[in-house]
């Protein structure tokens, strides 16, 4: 029995983000008239898309005890690339290679945020901030107005829907899902994922056991690049334009989202599929409060309370239950 209690403690530890998300959902069911919905439990996970695809990119950075602030300009700027490509500057180019460019210049991004990290031996708190501000910078410069048409592709990746049981449901659902399921698998399962959990848990030993250490955190900083660049392309098609200041202040709520998902700050600790749990409650948490009809000025000040009254009863219970679990 003791085996048994031990087991289902250690899977609420390792699964806590489940946890409050159901508990949020319950509560917002009980006391918000007109929540409990087919329609608002599609439009969550469609919302929480683009967020989840950068809170990806930073869990594949904090795993290898890295991270990138510049998420959130790549975000913006990879698809502005990407469209002023084929609107602008090579207008006989198809139009949805954009899409493709998009990705090319978020991992063109990242390789630069890790050549700075790993060949200049600058810190990557210090580097991708540097990156961060001067990628905002060059999106306001290149982008004053925005571009308000885009190609077909970025609206069928991000906003195109099919219908299913008589809902319409979003095609931007399942491709985020499938691309977490994915970046899972490759953690838990190939020996590059493999190789960032070790470098994350201790880099040295890691090295002393024949893994490239400076390749793997070049390579996460590159996943990371093309992660935001993607989350960036299902937010212009979901939007139908491109606007300079997508994203802005956005990297607070991804390193929450990460946090919050179960990603150690200390690398090498971490499900992603719990990361995608991260995302979703913070999207739940943005939508109860507007159907609590909360003054938008006190929106982010809820949500950041919110958020640690989450993290540090997150903390809490992983304690307790880990004592538990040591008797």
């Amino acid at each position: 029995m003791r085996f048994l209690n031990s087991h289902h403690l250690k899977l609420v530890v390792d699964n806590f983000i489940w946890v409050l998300v159901v508990f949020f959902l319950a509560l917002a069911s009980i006391s918000i008239d007109g929540f409990f919905t087919v329609e608002n439990f599609i439009n969550m996970p469609f919302h929480s898309a683009s967020l989840s695809m950068m809170i990806l990119g930073m869990a594949f950075c904090l795993l290898s005890k890295q991270m990138d602030l510049s998420l959130e300009s790549t975000y913006v700027i990879a698809p502005a690339i990407g469209v002023l490509l084929v609107t602008r500057w090579f207008p006989g180019i198809p139009g949805n290679f954009a899409v493709l460019f998009a990705i090319i210049a978020g991992a063109l991004i990242g390789l630069v945020n890790g050549l700075l990290v790993v060949k200049l031996r600058i810190n990557s708190f210090l580097a991708t901030l540097a990156m961060l501000i001067v990628l905002r910078g060059s999106v306001e410069f290149l982008l004053p107005v925005g571009i308000f048409e885009v190609p077909s592709l970025f609206g069928v990746l991000g906003a195109d829907t099919f219908l299913l049981g008589g809902f319409e449901i979003p095609y931007t659902i399942f491709i985020y899902i499938a691309i977490f399921y994915t970046a899972g698998f490759i953690i838990r399962n190939t020996v590059f994922g493999k190789d960032i959990v070790a470098v994350g848990s201790n880099a040295t030993a890691a090295f002393i056991a024949g893994i490239r250490v400076e390749r793997v955190h070049i390579l996460v900083f590159v996943v990371s690049g093309m992660c935001a660049a993607f989350g960036g392309v299902l937010a212009v098609g979901k939007m139908g334009s491109v606007m300079n200041q997508l994203g802005n202040g956005d990297i607070l709520f991804v390193f929450a989202g990460t946090v919050l998902g179960g990603i150690s700050l200390d690398g090498g600790k971490g499900k992603i599929m719990n990361a995608l749990g991260g995302g979703l409650l913070l999207t739940i948490i943005t939508t109860i409060l507007n159907y609590s009809e909360v003054s938008p000025y006190l929106i982010k000040s809820i949500q950041g309370l919110t958020l640690l009254v989450a993290m540090v009863l997150n903390n809490v219970i992983e304690i307790f239950i880990k004592s538990r679990l040591s008797r």
